[in-house]
């Protein structure tokens, strides 16, 4: 499956109106924990390998050239298959996951605790996410629909600006959990994925 999403900054009255006739579907705990190189060569070229509490999973671009605009909505591609986590990532599978991306020197840079209260609404999925980082957090509203094919991801970009639109919400795309992260603590790593030649956008 493919994930279109779009995040979004809104104001309490904004999510209010979101929440409101919404179907309340759960509220979860989790902790995140991202991976990459010590020259980022993972995050430069579009691929956030993350462990969501004890599985492991890679989102990569869904577009059909695979370069992207940092400030735009990009669809993306999820697998939590490790055999094609390592296919895509050319770990060694002689060994197991954990020792192929040490071999390979891809270590985490990062662990965070996240609660996610997510809603449905119109048939599409609402998260709004706290992320604590220790001595900071930040909030984020993410409106998703899955797709099963690239072919489908234009029409559901455009479905979830519609949407959010309704509510007078702006379509530019807000900072993510991460991308904020890296441009308040990482420097170094924000402005090597921001000026990467594929220009990516964060998970």
């Amino acid at each position: 499956m493919i994930e279109v999403e779009i995040k979004v900054s809104i104001t309490d009255e904004q999510k209010d109106a979101l929440v409101d006739g919404a179907k309340f579907i759960s509220q979860k705990f989790f902790t995140d924990e991202y991976f990459d190189s010590h020259d980022y060569k993972l995050t430069k070229n579009g691929l956030w390998l993350r462990k969501r509490n004890d599985k492991f999973e890679l989102k990569l671009p869904a577009t059909k050239s695979g370069n992207f605009n940092i400030n735009k909505n990009i669809p993306m591609y999820e697998t939590t298959d490790k055999y094609e986590i390592s296919d895509i990532l050319n770990l060694d599978k002689k060994v197991s996951f954990i020792q192929a991306l040490e071999l390979a020197g891809i270590k985490s840079f990062v662990k965070f605790d996240n609660i996610r209260t997510t809603y449905l609404k119109d048939n599409l999925k609402i998260d709004f996410d706290e992320a604590d980082f220790g001595d900071f957090k930040y909030n984020l509203c993410e409106i998703e629909v899955e797709v099963e094919s690239k072919k489908q991801t234009e029409h559901a970009l455009n479905k979830l600006y519609k949407f959010v639109s309704q509510f007078g919400i702006s379509t530019e795309r807000a900072e993510g959990k991460i991308g904020y992260y890296i441009r308040v603590r990482r420097p170094a790593h924000y402005f090597a994925v921001k000026n990467s030649k594929k220009n990516v956008k964060e998970a």
